[in-house]
């Protein structure tokens, strides 16, 4: 059975490879004092390893993740610049008027009419509480707001301008 090398042994075979480019038991047998010194430098180079203080390898991984992280912000923020240039392209080509962008904001109208009505929010606070006369004003705007969404979803892109807007 053969013994294994220990850690100051390998790092001695490593540099005597590294400056002599031959096996540390060679170069024993050519130039002893020239082993001795790449001996001598692996058990001083050994201690030096061990004594390396774990906290510098852990704040060293910590600079490059925490660089690795800045530099992968940067380039998330390039990449959803990008993208929503593309988006705002895209729906600049298939709604050129704004059809969509009315079609949500009539929509939102309506929710918002919903919520009032079914008491989910409270009336205007600028105002003292007329229900009545709220009610309504509310009611014409949701029918006016009714008729001007199904007129815009029946109509395409392309004829989605009426006559008698500005």
């Amino acid at each position: 059975m053969t013994e294994q090398p220990t850690q100051e042994q390998r790092l001695a075979d490593k540099l005597s490879r590294l400056y002599d480019y031959r096996g540390i038991d060679e170069l024993q047998q050519e130039e002893p004092e020239r082993a001795q010194e790449h001996r001598d430098a692996a058990a001083e180079l050994a201690t030096w390893i061990e004594e390396c203080p774990r906290e510098e390898r852990r704040a060293a991984f910590s600079r490059g993740y925490e660089k690795g992280r800045e530099r992968q912000k940067v380039r998330t923020a390039a990449d959803m610049r990008r993208l929503e240039a593309e988006v705002a392209e895209l729906r600049q080509d298939r709604d050129p008027d704004g059809l969509r962008g009315r079609i949500r904001d009539l929509e939102h109208a309506l929710e918002g009419w919903d919520r009032f009505m079914t008491g989910r929010i409270v009336p205007r606070p600028d105002t003292p509480p007329d229900w009545k006369a709220q009610a309504a004003e509310y009611l014409a705007q949701l029918t006016a707001v009714q008729r001007e969404l199904a007129v815009l979803k029946g109509v395409q892109p392309s004829n989605a301008t009426r006559g008698d807007q500005p």
